[in-house]
């Protein structure tokens, strides 16, 4: 009796897609898949800023190490997202070629990324022609994806591709929903079952994520970023000629309620249109005192994850530094405020 009432249990479990891979007495990719299609394999993430997303790596003090991959992941890091200025080293006129040098250098990143065991979201990153022109230059974006993803069609799991790096301009909201789709689209003709990260135009804010129509997909995640009082994480640097002035605080109750309030309003949109939200971008200028940045962190860091929300620090090395490059070391508090 015992006997056939497990045969009769495991034939309704095949029924209804619960395979086990004899192999590894685990259920089979068919079945991981479907079970993981809500749910985001990003929780703690570090961008690589300053390094290919320059005009040339090394341009602005970062040239991405294999240590600082192992660093990452030995730390808890999940994931490095990898912004890459495409448009810098692609053809101006049809066929839109890509510079191959820069295909070969970001392989070897991901690869050695795959291989310490993170995850890499690749974006493409510093468009800005397009956010000017858009009509003279959404072709060319869609010959870059078209490339990147004939380029990466095979590759692993672990790389997540991400459409557009904070839209603004004249990418509005109606160009950028159909820019999703168009680009949803192609990817899935080769990527049926990658991950891709879609968010909205405003550069990038919750708002014009709240008012985009994100294609619904069960392998997408939506994204937004959060550098909110822009007054406080942006004092003082010195890549922006109208920088709030130094000397800001953060952490006032009211300060703190906003907070709380983004992160609600994003809890919402997920819900609603049921695919995760990722907060893609968050961090402080790297002159702010330390003290300050770690607060500011902490308290971002720890309302994303209340919320059940990946969350990306921005950035390893450069302008909003979590690394000393000169010195080789953590900064510490930073690290703590991320990954207590």
């Amino acid at each position: 009796m015992r006997v056939l009432i497990v045969c009769l249990a495991l034939a309704v479990f095949a029924l209804l897609g619960f395979v086990t891979d004899p192999a590894h007495g685990e259920p089979s990719r068919q079945f991981a898949d479907s079970q993981s299609s809500g749910t985001s394999p990003i929780s703690a993430c570090i961008n690589l800023g300053g390094a290919l997303e320059a005009p040339r790596e090394g341009d602005w003090g970062y040239t991405v190490r294999e240590r600082d991959l192992h660093r990452i992941a030995q730390a808890g890091f999940d994931t490095i997202r990898l912004p890459v200025a495409w448009s810098q080293h692609t053809m101006r006129t049809s066929p839109y070629l890509i510079d191959r040098r820069l295909l070969a250098r970001t392989d070897a990143i991901i690869s050695a990324a795959l291989d310490a065991g993170l995850n890499v979201i690749l974006d493409v990153h510093h468009y800005f022609q397009l956010m000017k022109q858009p009509d003279a230059h959404e072709a060319r974006l869609d010959a870059i994806w078209r490339q990147l993803s004939d380029h990466y069609e095979g590759w692993p799991d672990g790389l997540i591709f991400e459409f557009l790096n904070e839209p603004h301009s004249r990418m509005n909201t109606a160009r950028v929903d159909a820019m999703n789709a168009r680009l949803l689209r192609m990817v899935r003709a080769r990527h049926p079952d990658r991950w891709v990260i879609m968010g909205g135009a405003g550069w990038g804010k919750l708002d014009g994520l709240l008012q985009a129509r994100i294609p619904f997909d069960e392998r997408a995640i939506t994204t937004f970023h959060y550098y909110d009082p822009f007054e406080f994480t942006h004092q003082g640097a010195d890549f922006d000629k109208n920088a709030p002035p130094k000397g800001q605080k953060w952490g006032t109750e009211v300060h703190r309620q906003r907070l709380e309030n983004t992160m609600s309003r994003a809890r919402a949109f997920r819900d609603r249109v049921g695919m995760p939200v990722f907060l893609g971008e968050f961090g402080v200028y790297g002159e702010v005192p330390l003290v300050d940045r770690a607060k500011w962190t902490r308290a971002v860091r720890e309302a994303a994850e209340a919320s059940g929300i990946g969350w990306c620090y921005f950035d390893w090395g450069t302008s909003f530094r979590l690394y000393d490059l000169e010195r080789e070391r953590w900064l510490m508090s930073m690290r703590h405020a991320l990954l207590p």
